[in-house]
């Protein structure tokens, strides 16, 4: 399964989707109580779509709305649907993306099959949990159907693995709290109790290095802007074409911004306390960012253009 064959896909069906999704309310209302859906959470609703849970969450009084889709088009519309101050929709790989912040509650609702690596998913969601938050995967019809449904969608989606396949890799990282599946509706949900065992990243980082080339894995304490997250990301150091070049050249760009800016904060408190000399040296190391960045685009520029 290719991403861009699985966005492509999707950016066709954009204009329509609002009217090919029909709501079983009494379906979604058991799947956002098994998600713990209720007021004052903060939400992330992953593969988003145009929005079509963001009115049931709202119902219920939550907090925040944070929603990720990798197609721009579905996103457009969300966010056109959607522009208020408590919702903030992104356009971006649900499995890499860095959200900087935690959750109450994560949803990812008719889309698994579309995600090549289902582990790789739960295993990165999970991390963006407060303790406590729930993990949902669900569908408002059978397993039987989905599969029907996607039959013929051939290499922009998976078979929807049994309900226990799937309480089994939650249970890799989560206890899980709910599994259901009937003629209705599909789900399995999963509560962060504690932290994930460190052998459980020692495994991940493992299959990476086995299935896609040598990953190095970490998590810091990242501050950008006046907040403090919990920063997880991927140094890949083999890579086997052009397009995962581009993509790990895009991360490290928004990443080097970032800390560039940061840099230069700190350079501006260091003259203000009078601490001339260091705040020099970290004026010349925000130059040597913008140098470098400026470098990298230019490698970026000619990547792109030697995909099209």
């Amino acid at each position: 399964m290719k991403q861009n064959d699985v966005i492509a896909f999707f950016s066709r069906l954009a204009p329509q989707w609002d009217e090919m999704n029909r709501k079983n309310s009494t379906v979604i209302g058991r799947i956002l109580d098994d998600a713990g859906v209720g007021a004052g959470k903060d939400i992330l609703d992953v593969a988003c779509g145009t929005g079509v849970l963001f009115s049931d969450y709202l119902a219920r009084g939550v907090a925040s709305i944070t929603a990720i889709d990798i197609t721009p088009g579905m996103v457009e519309i969300a966010r056109k649907k959607y522009p208020g101050e408590n919702v903030r929709i992104i356009c971006g790989d649900a499995e890499k993306a860095d959200y900087g912040r935690k959750f109450d509650c994560i949803v990812i609702y008719n889309a698994l099959p579309h995600f090549p690596d289902p582990e790789g998913l739960i295993f990165h969601l999970a991390h963006a949990l407060k303790p406590g938050g729930i993990l949902t995967v669900a569908h408002g019809m059978s397993r039987e159907a989905i599969n029907s449904l996607h039959a013929n969608t051939g290499k922009v989606s998976l078979d929807l693995m049994s309900v226990e396949e799937l309480a089994e890799l939650f249970g890799r990282y989560l206890t899980v709290t709910a599994s259901v599946s009937d003629d209705r509706m599909y789900q399995v949900s999963g509560r962060l109790d504690e932290e994930i065992p460190a052998f459980r990243d020692s495994e991940m980082k493992e299959r990476k290095t086995s299935d896609e080339g040598e990953y190095i894995m970490h998590e810091h304490e990242h501050s950008h802007h006046g907040y403090t997250h919990e920063h997880t990301h991927e140094h890949i150091t083999a890579f086997e074409s052009t397009e995962q070049a581009v993509k790990i050249l895009g991360y490290m760009l928004d990443h080097n911004k970032s800390h560039a800016e940061e840099l230069h904060e700190i350079c501006h408190k260091l003259e203000l306390s009078g601490k001339a000399q260091a705040a020099e040296y970290l004026d010349k190391a925000v130059d040597a960012f913008r140098d470098g960045n400026t470098l990298m685009e230019e490698a970026l520029r000619l990547l792109k253009n030697e995909e099209e």
